[in-house]
């Protein structure tokens, strides 16, 4: 005890884990549409028991989660379960946070941003207060950015194979990884590990009888669920009336794919040494860009963004004001949703994404040069 004494930060940190216990608990009960949705997938999993994963009907998200979803039939009931899950991987986070922070400060720092991390509000909301799971492939995304801090990138694309196994938006950070392989940091055979960790992850639904076709179109199939150039998503097609969706939604996908031409031509021609910090900032660029060029994002998908922001501002204190902003736009996109806020707020978030993309951009590129 004397000794803890001595370290005024581990204290904090134990403190802040205990205010992180106090404010879970209350969000716990907050509903939403979706929670209902999930329930309806519970309570099917809790129907028909193991062998409800053959089926591929009941539910349009991938084989990792409704494992857990139905393991968690067995010991909880539909909306703890439901919420507990996520929460599960906000630990997995804070503790990759951790090991970050551990890469810069050999003090209790560490402790400090792990329990702050589990306090920041669009992770609270998301999973302990939405029953979302972005904590899930967000957790391993952080855990592949880790590992190529580590330069360790046959780990890291094993982490992201899993995220992908979680969700189709861990394809955020993908860009990222395409320029690492430009610039001869990752192996182009380690790209075949996404989908054999995909499959591999499947097969056990297989076994049980789902069809392979189900499981390889899933994400395909999600693509077309609607039709919005943008679903309270905080960029600038939230500005465009839906009314526009054609021609918008191509001229957007051209942009898109335009913009990261040109932006990995950028990062290709600086040439192959590559620096913690142009990992850091090029990976934090590419989470943070894609949603906000692509039409048809929503609400949530700057969660990447969100966590990340986050980490790298630990490595590089710099950009202490970006996590916060990315923080105030996610929480009020969220706040539409879960709290009914009035839409038109969502036009702030889109503004301040919008700063925060050039001002990473620009410490991103600037990252090369240093380099």
């Amino acid at each position: 005890m004397k000794n803890l004494t001595k370290r005024p930060l581990l204290i904090l940190s134990f403190f802040l884990l205990s205010i992180v216990i106090f404010i879970r608990y209350q969000v716990l009960s907050l509903p939403n549409g979706d929670l209902a949705l999930i329930q309806t997938w519970y309570d099917f999993l809790k129907q028909n028991g193991v062998m409800g994963l053959a089926d591929g009907e009941f539910s349009n998200y991938p084989p990792a989660y409704l494992y857990l979803l139905w393991l968690s039939t067995l010991f909880l009931d539909s909306v703890p379960a439901i919420k507990f899950i996520p929460t599960l991987f906000d630990i997995v986070s804070a503790v990759t946070v951790y090991k970050i922070a551990r890469i810069k400060f050999n003090d209790d720092k560490p402790y400090l941003f792990a329990a702050i991390f589990l306090l920041l509000p669009t992770v609270t909301l998301n999973s302990t207060g939405w029953g979302q799971i972005d904590s899930a492939y967000a957790s391993f995304l952080l855990v592949c950015f880790y590992f190529l801090l580590k330069e360790k990138p046959l780990y890291a694309m094993l982490a992201f194979g899993i995220a992908f196994s979680f969700k189709a938006q861990s394809i955020f950070l993908l860009p990222f990884l395409g320029i690492l392989f430009l610039r001869k940091q990752i192996n182009w055979y380690y790209f075949f590990i996404i989908p054999i960790v995909y499959i591999v992850l499947a097969l056990p639904t297989i076994f049980l009888g789902r069809s392979w076709e189900s499981i390889i179109l899933l994400y395909a199939g999600q693509v077309d669920q609607f039709e919005n150039l943008s679903r309270y998503a905080p960029n600038l097609y939230f500005v465009i009336p839906n009314e526009f969706y054609h021609p918008i939604f191509e001229i957007g996908l051209g942009i898109f794919f335009i913009s990261m031409l040109i932006w990995a031509w950028i990062n290709w021609k600086a040439g192959d040494k590559v620096t913690q910090k142009q990992i850091a900032f090029t990976a934090l660029a590419s989470v943070a860009l894609i949603p906000f060029l692509l039409p048809k994002m929503h609400d949530r998908y700057f969660y990447p963004a969100d966590v990340f922001s986050y980490a790298v501002a630990i490595l590089f204190p710099e950009i202490w004001f970006v996590p916060i902003m990315f923080q105030i736009s996610s929480t009020i996109a969220y706040s539409v949703f879960l709290f009914g806020a009035q839409p038109i707020v969502v036009l702030i978030g889109s503004l301040i994404n919008t700063a925060l993309v050039i001002v990473i951009l620009r410490k991103q590129i600037h990252s090369l040069k240093e380099g």
